[in-house]
């Protein structure tokens, strides 16, 4: 069960963010679709971890995975519900004006806005790569549902419209974000010159994917190609990079250790389905007319029944998952497989 106490959270604008060599942050973690829901939960439990590992309780599901001085950037498109998750963390800190464990960064951009994309991130990424991390995960969670119904039933310039302005935001710009991702730390970092004393920094990538991407569902034919899509993208991502290992820095103290030490590998990457969430998109789900009646009648008993899979408890299994690390890179990992 998450309790969240971030009492060292501090929290400011995108735009005052200036790293500096002489305040290096330790770990990077970006977060899409961060203003609610599956990215607001991912966020808190992961400044949660890191504020109990601090603490040195022994609680936290991060380990060394990401350790503090943290820096996290939330982006979404709702400037409103941005305010509300940093409000939300304020009030988790105590008021008391932090002291840097946590910064946070929010940055309001629509993702499916193709024409502003790449100049957008490339407004976030550049200052960040000015500084050396141990490791940069992204939690490329952004996405919507997109046209429901029958797919038979696609069809006029509106249904066009709104198929492309799917494609943009659940595919294209994941693709985009993920790849930029890549490009600027992971040839940035000294995974891309063997020869570097610089120690190489840990890159994560989380797709977050769905059940929907290797199972088809009736009148959701869009999201589930969407999915699949972002998929496929992210298991290539991971089979191009899977030579990237370093060794453990680490040294065996037993015969044990010995023999179970072996290189890691400096770039992972994820596709991880949550489970069917609380959250507004099951909402939007349960109240649909032409959802299939099987799927309608499951969203709307689940619903009711409360037996939806709660955000913090699928943020707290990824970050587990994150922090163990034996995952095969570009594997599809299920809320429930573990």
């Amino acid at each position: 069960r998450l309790i969240i106490s971030l009492r060292r959270l501090q929290i400011f604008d995108m735009n005052d963010f200036n790293p500096s060599p002489g305040k290096q942050h330790k770990s990077l973690v970006i977060v899409t679709g961060a203003s609610r829901g599956i990215g607001r939960a991912i966020a808190l439990v992961i400044a949660n971890a890191v504020n109990e590992s601090s603490r040195g309780n022994g609680e936290s599901e991060v380990g060394t995975m990401v350790s503090s001085p943290l820096h996290m950037v939330l982006i979404a498109r709702s400037a409103e519900s941005l305010r509300e998750t940093a409000q939300l963390v304020e009030q988790l800190c105590g008021g008391d004006g932090g002291s840097g464990l946590v910064t946070t960064s929010c940055h309001e951009m629509d993702l499916s806005d193709l024409d502003t994309l790449q100049e957008k991130l490339q407004q976030i990424l550049e200052p960040l790569a000015c500084a050396q991390y141990d490791s940069c995960w992204l939690i490329n969670n952004a996405g919507s549902l997109g046209p429901l119904g029958l797919a038979s039933s696609i069809g006029g310039e509106s249904d066009m419209k709104e198929l492309r302005k799917a494609v943009d935001f659940n595919v294209t710009s994941s693709i985009w974000v993920s790849s930029q991702f890549t490009k600027t730390f992971l040839t940035s970092s000294s995974a891309s010159s063997p020869t570097s004393t610089t120690k190489s920094t840990l890159i994560r990538i989380v797709n977050i994917s769905s059940l929907c991407a290797i199972d088809p569902f009736s009148t959701m034919s869009i999201y589930c190609a969407g999915k699949a899509g972002r998929d496929m993208f992210h298991r290539t991502l991971a089979k191009e990079h899977a030579t990237n290992t370093m060794e453990n820095d680490k040294e065996p103290t037993n015969q044990e250790d010995t023999k179970n030490s072996k290189p890691s590998q400096i770039f992972k990457v994820l596709n991880y389905a949550p489970g069917a969430c609380d959250t507004q998109m099951t909402d939007n789900l349960a109240d649909c007319s032409v959802l299939d009646d099987g799927l309608h009648k499951y969203f709307t008993t689940s619903k009711q029944e409360k037996t939806l899979v709660r955000p913090e408890d699928t943020a707290e299994k990824l970050v587990q998952i994150l922090n163990l690390d034996e995952f095969e890179s570009g594997s599809h990992v299920d809320y429930w497989d573990v």
